[in-house]
């Protein structure tokens, strides 16, 4: 495919994508079957900024500038269009199924990019916290309950329910045995049951 997956990044740009009256799914990808370069062209000017916006909302900006954040959102379209023969259009859109790629991706990314030994006080910029204000407070209030279990437990349970690193992952970062890693996050999460009222 000739076509170049430049991903505009500007505010105006990315609003309007956003919101904005696109070409629907069905002629999208008659567009990537018959014409590809068109067909992609159109599907990086709908979803480019959207998909922008939602790496960059997932990755602390520390650690990964735009250059990745593009690199990213150009192979999550790329990733579609290889394998456009198994997307099924009743099961989901298009823009769901580029979500879904883009925050695996972007995860992977995020995994590589940590130390072993997270700060706690950096997590609020790697968690996703809700808009709802509520929830965000209940959120804010686990995450410090976390903090207060201490190292290892407190980055284990960042890992593991956070950022789904599976325990082996868990264990070769923080040089602890597989079963070491599962029995603190099991004892963690049943302390964390209790001071939230849930049953153990």
């Amino acid at each position: 495919m000739a076509s170049s997956c430049k991903i505009k990044t500007n505010p105006a740009y990315i609003i309007t994508d956003v919101g904005g009256e696109g070409v629907g799914d069905k002629e999208l990808i008659r567009l990537l079957k018959k014409h590809p370069n068109k067909g992609f062209d159109a599907l990086t000017a709908q979803y480019g900024g959207l998909l922008y916006t939602l790496v960059r909302g997932r990755l602390p900006a520390e650690r990964c500038g735009s250059a990745e954040i593009e690199d990213i959102v150009a192979d999550t379209l790329s990733d579609f269009y290889l394998h456009l023969d198994s997307f099924d259009r009743e099961r989901c859109s298009i823009k769901s199924y580029l979500c879904v790629i883009a925050r695996n991706k972007a995860t992977d990314v995020l995994r590589k990019t940590i130390p072993a030994a997270l700060p706690l006080e950096e997590a609020e910029d790697i968690i996703d916290i809700a808009d709802d204000r509520e929830e965000a407070e209940l959120r804010a209030e686990l995450l410090r309950e976390i903090q207060n279990l201490g190292e290892p437990d407190s980055v284990i349970i960042i890992r593991k329910y956070y950022l789904g690193q599976s325990s082996k992952d868990i264990a070769v970062a923080l040089e602890l045995s597989v079963s070491n890693v599962d029995t603190r996050a099991h004892r963690a999460v049943v302390k964390l049951r209790k001071i939230f009222g849930g049953t153990t």
